[in-house]
């Protein structure tokens, strides 16, 4: 009873609501803890809302994989090429850049895989286990993916993602040209093969699922705070936290900022490497064609999701530019590949977006205590994977910070590694 009582009393404080935040909010509130969720911005589109909104338990491999390095400067050079880099913030990252692309080994890419897949899988039961209770579980839909391809040639040339795919339990479905065409109408004829996969989602509208998730945490009786953590003071047993306009006190924090978790990251002892990857997305309103399922090209490399309205497509990632406006080239890319794609598509207005996603140099995300401070943890650094990894991070994390006997290992995305 007297542990009982105690973890009744664990007074915790989350920097950072987007997903990673909020699914750690969700799950230790409801293990009987008073957590305080703050965020500098509960009305902005952080990353977690700017993606191709998959729940995407097939996307087990990192960006950075065998034989990348040789394709980075035809990338770079065409013009439909998906990698941006911006001058002159690029020169920084540079160091960044080439231990990242140091990753792009197969058995290296076989560990990241491999504890990708455990963040990754079951995420539509994780999704519906943490909307439980929620409005939010209406915006979770299930639905197959399916991959497209020019031809069964171009395909066999992934045969290493694939073949990883297939060793993590994914079946893989083939389609020829008509049944492609059935599933996908007003699809280019470019495209003759492609590959479902059952058994996956997405979330039909990810600022509604966002919010309606933040008001299910004020529901449990969760306070939000709109403000911005500037320090963190260790003392004894206990945390002092300052904000702009606060100050706080807690037993314990968890960080997961994104990219905005550096400076205390630095702090508190974090050694893994991190950059901005900046995403874009596009979405276009009132489209008269409609899609039904999610689709990745991979030539374009661009992930497209249905919508309510229309058509997300979601894609490209640009280096260097943390501190500069989107590109504008970026936007102009993405509605040139849409048409690609769909040589016959209309839209009555379109919306663009672009935020910053935070990527570790090993393609895995920090997810655990700091090795300073075992009051402090951090959950953070999911690249393109926050989404659909959110909420088995959000268990992970919220049962090393209640330090369970049931403890997942997270060797593999310690702070220290």
């Amino acid at each position: 009873m007297d542990s009982l009582m105690n973890l009744e009393k664990k007074n915790i404080v989350i920097a950072g609501a987007g997903i990673i935040g909020i699914s750690s909010a969700l799950y230790l509130i409801r293990r009987g803890c008073k957590v305080t969720l703050i965020d500098k911005d509960f009305k902005g589109k952080p990353a977690s809302y700017g993606n191709a909104s998959w729940l995407a338990g097939s996307s087990i491999t990192p960006v950075v994989m065998p034989g990348m390095f040789s394709k980075i400067p035809k990338m770079l050079f065409s013009k439909d090429g998906p990698l941006f880099f911006r001058f002159p913030g690029i020169l920084k990252t540079i160091p960044f850049l080439l231990k990242y692309l140091s990753y792009a080994k197969v058995d290296k890419v076989e560990y990241i895989s491999k504890h990708l897949a455990s963040l990754l899988s079951d995420s539509i039961k994780e999704h519906k286990k943490l909307a439980e209770g929620t409005k939010a579980i209406k915006w979770i839909e299930e639905s197959p993916f399916i991959f497209v391809y020019k031809n069964k040639n171009d395909f066999l040339k992934d045969s290493f993602t694939w073949d990883l795919r297939k060793k993590h339990g994914f079946n893989l479905i083939e389609l020829e040209k008509d049944q492609l065409k059935n599933l996908l109408p007003g699809i280019s004829n470019e495209y003759q093969f492609a590959i479902k996969i059952d058994d996956q989602g997405y979330i039909s509208n990810s600022q509604n699922y966002l919010d309606d998730l933040i008001n299910g945490f004020k529901d449990l009786g969760g306070e939000i705070i709109e403000d911005e953590v500037l320090d963190i003071i260790s003392k004894d047993n206990k945390l002092e936290i300052k904000t702009k306009n606060n100050n706080l006190n807690a037993d314990n924090i968890l960080i997961s900022s994104g990219i905005y978790s550096e400076s205390f990251s630095k702090k508190f002892g974090v050694e893994v490497p991190i950059q901005s990857e900046r995403g874009y997305h596009l979405e276009l309103f009132e489209t008269n064609i409609r899609i039904k399922y999610p689709i990745m090209n991979g030539y374009l490399k661009l992930a497209i999701t249905p919508r309510p309205t229309g058509i997300r497509f979601a894609g490209l990632v640009e280096f260097g530019s943390m501190n500069y406006k989107p590109n504008h080239k970026a936007y102009e890319l993405l509605l040139r590949n849409a048409k690609s794609m769909f040589p016959g598509i209309t839209y009555s207005k379109k919306e663009e977006w672009s935020g910053h996603r935070p990527s570790t140099v090993d393609s895995l995300p920090i997810i655990g205590p700091s090795k300073k401070d075992n009051k402090v943890f951090f959950a953070y650094g999911h690249h393109h994977i926050g989404l659909t990894a959110a909420p088995k991070t959000g268990e992970m994390i919220g049962k090393n910070i209640l330090r369970d006997n049931d403890q997942y290992d997270l060797t593999p995305y310690s702070p220290a590694r």
